[in-house]
């Protein structure tokens, strides 16, 4: 009887086996937002094939350096919403894949920037494109999916990302050529 009783607190237990990003709960907010519009737009037709782009900022069009803070916004938030999107049956093409696997002694890989070695006319029907708007205490992220083209917009989104998501670590940073501190 007692080891049924360690047995059953121990199953008890909850057991974390990752950490979620952050991101995650933006991402699938985001996803589920533009799924609804495209489903509207749609209509019971199914999905096109959707390529998604890293965001850029909204002032500049130019993508977030390494060194700023929005560089992981970017970056994390446009890979989750492959696997929020694929689970909403949303087509994708990552036009990142080259033609075939690179082996190396490191390992093995398929996906790559370097533009020799991709095809650089993908069957993209819509592509996910964003900016980011920087806010006092974060940052606004306005996404849409693009038809390829004819350039219209058939799905827009947008949410609010506060400031200690993305800027935990941070002490200082450049913004807009002024030093500014976290607080």
């Amino acid at each position: 009887m007692r080891i049924l009783v360690i047995l059953f607190g121990l199953l008890a237990v909850p057991v974390q086996a990752h950490s979620i990003s952050p991101y995650d709960e933006i991402a699938d907010r985001l996803s589920q937002q533009l799924v609804l519009q495209l489903n509207k737009h749609q209509g019971h037709q199914g999905y096109a094939q959707l390529g998604i782009t890293r965001w850029v900022m909204s002032d500049t069009l130019a993508l977030p350096t390494p060194e700023n803070a929005l560089y992981a916004v970017s970056h994390e938030l446009s890979e989750l919403l492959y696997s929020h999107l694929a689970e909403r049956n949303v087509q994708l093409i990552d036009f990142r894949a080259q033609n075939g696997v690179t082996m190396t002694s490191a390992g093995s890989t398929m996906l790559t920037n370097d533009k020799e070695k991709l095809n650089l006319h993908p069957q993209l029907d819509w592509v996910l494109v964003g900016t980011m708007s920087r806010e006092e205490d974060g940052v606004m992220l306005s996404i849409r999916v693009l038809d390829r083209r004819s350039q219209s917009v058939l799905a827009a989104a947008n949410h609010y990302v506060p400031k200690h998501l993305y800027w935990t670590n941070k002490g200082a940073e450049i913004v807009n050529g002024h030093l500014q501190r976290s607080r």
